[in-house]
C-alpha cells in the first residue's frame, strides 16, 4: 500500500473515531469482556435493569450498573475468569447467569430473559456461553488450564498447545520453540503475559524463542493465540499475539504437586542409531493458592524444577603412542631448521625414521601432545560418551487485591533460571568443558479503577529481564603470555591442529570464545474504555524501554594454528607432514588474536490507539481502530556504532560513518514515523440462520524488531568488533615467520582502536554493514473472513480465508558483490573498491511476502466428558528471502542471495512455507464407571474400568522446502551459487533416505555464471505424528475435591520417524541423502496430585 493511500485511510479512520472527543492514555489490554442483553419473554428489551457482576471463585463484587436504553448492560476490562451475573428489574423475577467464563481478548455476549414475577424468585441458569463470536472481528483460540495439563506436550511446554491452533504450523528448524501464523514469521509473533509485554528482544538463545518468561503450565489459568486481524489495542507485532493469564488464588486453598520422569530404557531407538543414549529427565513442582483475607485478597504460586541428563557419542582423531613420543612411522616428516631454497623448489632434510630427537621436542609443544587421551577405539580413535547437563528452575508468586468496591491490583514475580552444562568430546586439559547460564525475570504490576458504570481505566507495567553467560569453566590459563585478554577470567588458548582434535576447544555455544548478553525491558501501558449507548470506546498507548548488552571476545584466547607445513616436503605437501609433528616442534604456522567488543545498546518505542466497538444493530457489530507506533532507532552508550553510507542521493556515501558524527543523528538512522495502522472489521448474525456469523476484517500491522545481540547490526562495523585483530601467516617455509611456542614468549595483542583513529582504506577484509539512513518499519496488511456455525451438541465449526501480504520487509543483501563475472579475483571486481575490497552486509526495505490460505476447525468446549479441536490449515507463503537478521552473505545458497542486481529472481516459497497441516488434540474421559454413563453401579467393575481418560495430539503435515547449492562459488561473486537444474527433483524421486529427491536433476554450474536452481524447490520429508497420553483418576474423598492423577504419555506413540532435510549439495558424497531423524517414540510417566 502506498503512503498515501494509507495516509487518506488513517485520516478518514481518525475523523470516525475520535468524534466523541477522548483523551489520550497509554494502553495495552489483557481482558476480556460481557455484553448482557436484557429482554423479556416478547423480546422487548429492558431498560434500566439491574446488573451485578461477581467473581465466582472470589466473592468479590466486581461491577454494578444497569442496562441502558437499548436494553444492553457493557461489561468491558474483566480480567479473565468465571464470573455470575444476577439481573433484576421491577415486575419481573430475577436471573442468576452461574459461572460465565471471560478469557482474554473475548467478548461474551449473553441474551437473558426476564419472565414476570416478583424480584424475590430467582431462576438460576447455568452453562458455558456459546463458543460462536457475535461481536469481535479477531481470528483467536483459548486454551485452557484443564487442556494444558491433561494434553501430552513435551517438556510441558505451553507453547506446545499453540500449534494445534488453526493457522498456526511449527517454524523452521533452529526455531522450534516458536511458531508461524497464517505464514507470518515466528520472530514477530507478540507475548504478553497477565497483559504486560513479555517479549525477548535479545536474539541467539534458546532457539531463538521470543518470549521472555515462560511460566510453568501449573501456574497458568490459560493462553489465548490472537493469529489474524486483532485489535487496534495490540501493536508492535506483524505475527500472531500470545497473551498467557497466570492463576491467582481464591476463596478456596487449592494446589497441586506432580513429577514427570522419562529414561533412555523407555523409548524407542532413533532411525538412524543402533542404541539409545542415555536420557534421565526428572520434571517435578506444585502450586498452592488461597485466600490473605476472603473476598478480598488472594495469593498463588508455583514452581517447577526441571533435571535433564543427556548423553551422545563422540569418535575423534588423537595422535597415538608412538607420535606423541615423536615417532611418526610411514608417515614422511621432515627438520623445517633445513629448509633451504624458496617455495615449491626448497628442500628439507627428512627426520631419520621419521622420529622427532627428544632433543628437539618443545616443552609446551610436549605439554598439549600429552593434552590427548590415547586412542581406545582402535588406530588413531578415541570415543567417548559426552555427558550434557540441564538443570532448569521456575517460579512464579502472584497476589491479587480487591480494594473497594471500584479498585483492583495485582502484582506478580517470575523468574527462570537454565544452566546447561556440557562436557567437551576430550576430557579436559584437552578441551574445556562448557557452561550456559540463562537467567530471566519479570515483574507485571496492574490496577484497575473503576470510575463509574460505564468508564474504566486499566493499567500495566511490567519489567523484564534475561541474560545469558556461556563460558568455560577451566581455571585461567593463557599457556603463552598475553594469549588471553585481561577481560577473559577462565579457559585456555585455541589450539588447531589439522585432521585431529581441536586442543582448547570449548563446549557448547561458542567455540573458544566466552559471551555475555543482556537486555531490560521496562514497559508501561493504560487503556480507557467508555460506554456510550451502542458503542464501546477505547484509548490507549505504550510506552517502552529497551536495553540489551552483548559482550563478545573474537579471538580473546587467541588460536594457533598447525597445519603440518613445517613438517612437509615443500615439493610433496600433500604426502608429507603431521600437524602433531609441527605441534611437539612448537611451530604455529598462524597465530590470530583479538579484541573484546561490548555494545550497549539503548531503545524505545511509543505506540498509541483509539477503537471504537459499535453495535449498530443486535445483529451487526462494527469494529474499528487506529492505531499509531514509533520505534526509535538504537543508540549505543559509548558511540560503539558506525554506518557504511550506501544511500545513493546522500553526500556521505562511501564513507563509514559512527556515532557522535554531527552530521547524523546519533543511532545513525533516521526514525520512521509514517506508521499509521488502521483496522477495521465487523461480526454479523446472519438473519434466516441460527448461530452463524459472517466476519470480515482487514488491518495493517507493523513489525516489531527482531532483537539485537545478532549479526547485521551497526554495532558489527569496525573498530568496534570483529575489528583490532592481529593474524600472524607463516611463509610456510621458516618457523620464525611463525610463532614458536616459548615459555619466555609473548604474545602482544591487539588494542581497540577508536573511532577517530580508524581510517577505511580499500585494501581492508573486516566485513562492513550498511542500513539505509532512512530504513523503514516493516509492515503487514492483513485481509481475512471468517464463518462461524453453532452446531448442534455444542459444536463450533470456523472457516476462515486469510491474505497478507508484507512490505518494505528486511533484506539482507551483499552490497559489494562484483556485477562482472570472471576468473580475476572477486576484491579487483567489487564496484565499491574504490572505498573498500572488503564484502559490505547490506540490510533494506527492499523484500515483501504474500500468503493466502484456508483454515477450520471442529470445537467442543469440554463437556460430558468430552472436548476437542480439529484444526486444519492449507496455505502458500512466498517471500524473496527470509525476513530474519541473522541470515549471513555467504551462508547456504538458500539463505541468501545468489545474484544481489536481481534479488526478485529469489522470490520463491518461504522458509516456512507448509502446505497442509492438520491437528486434532482433545480430552476424552472414557464412559466407563461411577459417575459415567457405562457401568455406573457395577462397584467391583468400576474400580477396574473407571476413572480412564484418553488425551491425543494427532498432526499430520507436508515437509518445508529447501534448496539445493554447490560447494564452492561457480560464479566467483563472493556467494555460494546454486546448481543448474535440468528437471523437477521433486517429480518421479524415489523419496527415499538413499535418495530423497532426483539428484540427476542437479549439475554443476559453468564457471563464471549463477545457476537456475529456484530457491526453496525441493520439499523435505513430512510429518505424522501421534503423541498420546493415557490417564487415570483416582478421586481421594476423604479430602475435598482431591485428586491424584497417574498417566503414561508417549510422544510420537506409533514410531513413525520424523527425517530431516537431506544433503542438497552438489557432488557431495551424501547429496539427496537423509542421515538425521528427530527423537523417536519416548514413554513418560507421572503422578499428579490437585486439591
Amino acid at each position: 500500500m502506498s503512503t498515501p493511500f494509507r495516509g487518506r485511510i488513517a485520516a478518514f479512520a481518525l475523523a470516525v473515531l475520535v468524534a466523541p472527543s477522548l483523551h489520550f492514555v497509554f494502553a495495552q489490554t489483557s481482558t476480556g469482556s460481557l455484553s448482557i442483553v436484557v429482554t423479556d419473554s416478547t423480546g422487548a428489551t429492558v431498560n434500566h435493569a439491574q446488573v451485578t457482576i461477581v467473581g465466582t471463585d472470589t466473592g468479590a463484587v466486581v461491577r454494578t450498573l444497569e442496562t441502558n436504553d437499548h436494553g444492553i448492560a457493557e461489561v468491558p476490562s474483566l480480567q479473565p475468569g468465571r464470573y455470575n451475573a444476577d439481573v433484576t428489574a421491577p415486575g419481573f423475577e430475577s436471573i442468576h447467569r452461574d459461572a460465565v467464563n471471560v478469557s482474554t481478548g473475548e467478548a461474551v455476549s449473553l441474551n437473558l430473559a426476564l419472565s414476570v414475577g416478583r424480584s424475590e424468585q430467582v431462576v438460576t441458569v447455568t452453562g458455558d456461553a456459546p463458543l460462536l463470536e457475535t461481536r469481535s472481528d479477531t481470528i483467536a483460540q483459548v486454551v485452557s488450564s484443564r487442556t494444558l495439563t491433561e494434553l501430552p506436550l513435551q517438556g510441558r511446554n505451553y507453547l506446545d498447545a499453540a500449534r494445534t491452533i488453526p493457522g498456526t504450523t511449527p517454524e523452521a528448524a533452529g526455531r522450534d520453540l516458536t511458531f508461524v501464523a497464517y505464514g507470518n514469521s515466528g520472530l514477530q509473533n507478540a507475548f504478553l503475559l497477565d497483559g504486560a509485554r513479555n517479549v525477548n528482544y535479545l536474539r541467539g538463545l534458546d532457539n531463538d524463542a521470543r518470549d521472555m518468561v515462560r511460566p510453568p503450565i501449573d501456574a497458568l489459568q490459560e493462553f489465548t493465540v490472537q493469529t489474524s486481524n486483532f485489535s487496534a489495542e495490540f501493536g508492535a507485532s506483524a505475527g500472531a499475539v500470545v497473551n498467557a493469564i497466570t492463576k491467582s488464588g481464591t476463596n478456596e486453598i487449592h494446589g497441586s504437586a506432580y513429577e514427570f520422569i522419562q529414561n533412555n530404557e523407555l523409548n524407542a531407538t532413533n532411525y538412524f542409531a543402533t542404541s539409545n543414549p542415555l536420557l534421565v529427565l526428572n520434571q517435578y513442582g506444585g502450586s498452592l493458592g488461597g485466600p490473605i483475607r476472603k473476598d478480598h485478597a488472594w495469593l498463588f504460586g508455583a514452581y517447577e524444577g526441571y533435571h535433564d541428563r543427556v548423553e551422545s557419542t563422540s569418535s575423534t582423531t588423537v595422535p597415538t603412542a608412538l607420535q606423541r613420543a615423536g615417532d611418526f612411522g610411514t608417515t614422511a616428516i621432515y627438520d623445517p631448521s633445513t629448509t633451504e631454497g624458496t617455495g615449491t623448489t626448497a628442500t628439507r632434510t627428512q627426520f631419520a625414521q621419521n622420529n622427532i630427537p627428544n632433543e628437539r621436542i618443545n616443552a609446551i609443544g610436549q605439554q598439549l601432545v600429552d593434552w590427548y587421551p590415547l586412542p581406545n577405539d582402535g588406530g588413531d580413535l578415541y570415543r567417548r560418551n559426552v555427558p550434557e547437563r540441564i538443570d532448569k528452575r521456575n517460579g512464579v508468586v502472584r497476589g491479587d487485591v480487591q480494594l473497594g468496591a471500584n479498585d483492583s491490583a495485582f502484582a506478580r514475580y517470575s523468574r527462570v533460571n537454565a544452566v546447561t552444562s556440557q562436557d567437551a568430546t576430550l576430557p579436559a586439559p584437552a578441551q574445556d568443558p562448557g557452561q550456559q547460564n540463562i537467567d530471566s525475570s519479570g515483574v507485571g504490576v496492574g490496577y484497575t479503577r473503576i470510575f463509574g458504570p460505564t468508564l474504566i481505566n486499566d493499567f500495566r507495567f511490567s519489567w523484564t529481564s534475561i541474560s545469558i553467560d556461556s563460558d568455560s569453566t577451566v581455571a585461567r590459563d593463557p599457556i603463552i603470555t598475553g594469549s588471553l585478554d585481561s577481560q577473559i577470567d577462565s579457559g585456555t588458548p585455541f589450539f588447531s591442529v589439522s585432521n585431529y582434535a581441536q586442543l582448547g576447544a570449548m563446549a557448547g555455544c561458542c567455540g573458544n570464545a566466552p559471551l555475555r548478553k543482556s537486555s531490560g525491558v521496562w514497559d508501561w501501558s493504560d487503556n480507557i474504555s467508555k460506554s456510550i449507548g451502542r458503542h464501546v470506546l477505547k484509548t490507549g498507548g505504550e510506552f517502552m524501554l529497551i536495553r540489551p548488552t552483548t559482550f563478545a571476545a573474537s579471538n580473546g584466547r587467541s588460536t594457533f594454528g598447525f597445519d603440518g607445513v613445517f613438517t612437509q616436503n615443500p615439493g610433496a605437501r600433500s604426502s608429507t607432514g603431521n600437524a602433531v609433528a609441527d605441534l611437539l616442534l612448537g611451530d604455529a604456522d598462524t597465530l590470530t588474536t583479538g579484541t573484546v567488543a561490548e555494545a550497549i545498546e539503548r531503545g524505545w518505542f511509543l505506540g498509541g490507539y483509539v477503537t471504537d466497538q459499535w453495535t449498530v444493530t443486535p445483529s451487526l457489530t462494527l469494529n474499528l481502530g487506529l492505531r499509531y507506533e514509533y520505534a526509535a532507532p538504537y543508540i549505543e552508550t559509548q558511540n560503539h556504532m558506525g554506518n557504511f553510507i550506501l544511500d545513493q542521493d546522500s553526500p556521505l556515501y562511501g564513507q563509514l560513518i559512527f556515532s557522535g558524527d554531527s552530521r547524523l543523528p546519533r543511532g545513525l538512522l533516521y526514525g520512521d514515523t509514517n506508521n499509521i495502522a488502521p483496522r477495521i472489521g465487523l461480526a454479523y448474525r446472519v438473519p434466516g440462520v441460527k448461530d452463524m456469523t459472517v466476519r470480515p476484517s482487514y488491518g495493517i500491522f507493523y513489525a516489531q524488531d527482531e532483537g539485537t545481540g545478532v549479526t547485521n547490526r551497526l554495532t558489527d562495523n569496525p573498530p568496534f568488533y570483529g575489528y583490532g585483530s592481529e593474524t600472524i601467516s607463516s611463509d610456510q617455509l621458516n618457523p620464525s615467520t611463525g610463532f614458536v611456542l616459548s615459555s619466555t614468549a609473548s604474545i602482544p595483542r591487539p588494542t581497540a582502536i577508536s573511532a577517530s583513529d580508524f581510517t577505511l582504506v580499500p585494501s581492508a577484509t573486516s566485513t562492513l554493514v550498511s542500513w539505509p539512513l532512512h530504513f523503514q518499519m516493516p509492515y503487514v496488511e492483513e485481509w481475512s473472513l471468517s464463518v462461524q456455525k453453532l452446531l448442534p451438541g455444542g459444536l463450533l465449526f470456523e472457516a476462515n480465508y486469510v491474505g497478507n501480504h508484507g512490505v518494505q520487509l528486511v533484506g539482507l543483501g551483499q552490497g559489494n558483490q562484483p556485477t562482472v563475472l570472471n576468473s580475476t579475483t572477486v576484491a579487483s571486481r567489487r564496484p565499491l573498491a574504490k572505498y573498500t575490497d572488503a564484502p559490505v552486509k547490506t540490510v533494506g526495505n527492499w523484500n515483501a511476502s504474500n500468503y493466502n490460505g484456508l483454515s477450520a476447525k471442529l470445537e467442543k468446549r469440554f463437556a460430558h466428558g468430552i472436548g476437542f479441536l480439529n484444526s486444519f490449515t492449507y496455505g502458500h507463503a512466498f517471500d524473496i528471502i527470509n525476513p530474519a537478521m541473522d541470515l549471513c552473505d555467504t551462508c547456504g545458497a538458500g539463505d541468501t542471495i545468489q545474484n544481489n542486481y536481481d534479488k526478485n529472481a529469489n522470490y520463491a516459497s518461504s522458509d516456512n512455507d507448509v502446505r497442509l497441516r492438520y491437528v486434532l488434540s482433545g480430552v476424552w474421559e472414557l464412559p466407563f464407571g461411577r459417575g459415567r454413563a457405562y457401568l455406573n453401579n457395577a462397584r467391583l467393575l468400576s474400580t477396574v474400568v473407571g476413572g480412564w481418560a484418553l488425551s491425543p495430539i494427532y498432526s499430520y503435515q507436508t515437509g518445508l522446502p529447501f534448496t539445493p547449492s554447490m560447494s564452492y562459488d561457480a560464479a566467483n561473486a563472493g556467494t555460494l551459487t546454486r546448481p543448474t537444474q535440468l528437471c523437477n527433483g521433486n517429480r518421479n524421486a524415489p523419496h527415499t533416505t538413499t535418495e530423497w529427491f532426483n539428484t540427476a536433476c542437479y549439475v554443476d554450474t559453468a564457471s563464471y555464471t549463477f545457476g537456475n536452481a529456484s530457491r526453496n524447490g525441493l520439499r523435505a520429508p513430512g510429518t505424522d505424528q501421534l503423541n498420546l497420553s493415557l490417564q487415570r483418576n483416582f478421586p481421594i474423598t476423604r479430602w475435598h475435591q482431591s485428586n491424584l492423577n497417574i498417566r503414561l504419555d508417549a510422544f510420537d506413540a506409533l514410531n513413525h520417524p520424523i527425517l530431516s532435510a537431506p544433503t542438497a549439495v552438489v557432488g557431495n558424497s551424501l547429496n539427496g541423502q537423509i542421515t538425521s531423524a528427530s527423537n523417536p517414540r519416548q514413554l513418560q510417566v507421572a503422578a499428579r496430585y490437585t486439591f
